[in-house]
């Protein structure tokens, strides 16, 4: 949706553009789906690690989004809602690929559980710690969504879902489809196993001079 349509629809909010779109508004529902289009996807992927299965199936969320439209009741965040059945369908496509054996073991593995409390914001360094040249920031930034990445996936969702966008345990425990309890629990547990990826990433031999992993924070480094 582009041109006049387009401003005029990009200021109004999702429970207008649903309420628009379950009555027939083509344009609303186009509107809605630019505005979180380059989210789910790149959600998505991240999940996945399969840039073109990833556009399948956000192709597909925003078709089962459209085709539910008349029997969605809002009971939270639009966004919500879209985001469970982006979760919903890479989750199966997962299982499909673990059978053809695509992903490798590897994302499957139960590791064990280290029961001691830490944080993500104990894994990465406070901002003044920050390398200052731009070129080893960015490594530092690939290095840690390689760490990510390397979690296995019902750690993996919880940190995309709350760390990098941000929602609350509420409304991630809509999204996955546990309990609070066990979004806490999961987030708690992918921080503990970010902190050894990166302690124990080779790429972070470069800058563990500049700062030491284990007792500075990373709440100010953005994923």
């Amino acid at each position: 949706m582009t041109g006049t349509n387009g401003e005029a629809y990009s200021s109004y909010s999702d429970d207008e553009l649903i309420f628009k779109a379950k009555n027939g508004d083509a344009s609303a529902f186009d509107a809605l789906h630019v505005r979180y289009l380059k989210k789910i996807l790149n959600y998505v992927n991240r999940i996945v690690s399969d840039f073109q299965k990833a556009e399948e199936i956000t192709q597909e969320t925003f078709l089962q989004v459209y085709r539910h439209l008349e029997t969605y009741q809002p009971c939270g965040k639009l966004s919500s809602w879209i985001f469970k059945i982006a979760t919903n369908l890479s989750k199966n496509e997962l299982r499909s690929q673990r059978r053809k054996k695509y992903l490798g073991i590897s994302l499957y593995t139960k590791l064990v559980t280290d029961e001691s409390e830490s944080e993500l914001i104990d894994v990465i360094p406070d901002e003044s710690d920050l390398p200052n040249n731009k070129a080893e920031m960015n490594e530092l930034s690939k290095i840690i969504e390689r760490a990510i990445q390397a979690l296995p996936l019902k750690y993996r969702e919880v940190m995309l879902v709350c760390e990098v966008y941000g929602y609350s345990y509420q409304e991630a425990s809509e999204i996955l489809n546990c309990s609070r309890a066990n979004i806490g629990i999961r987030l708690c547990r992918a921080r503990r196993k970010i902190k050894k990826i990166i302690n124990a990433s080779e790429d972070m031999a470069p800058y563990l001079h500049k700062f030491n992993l284990a007792d500075n924070t990373l709440a100010s480094h953005h994923i």
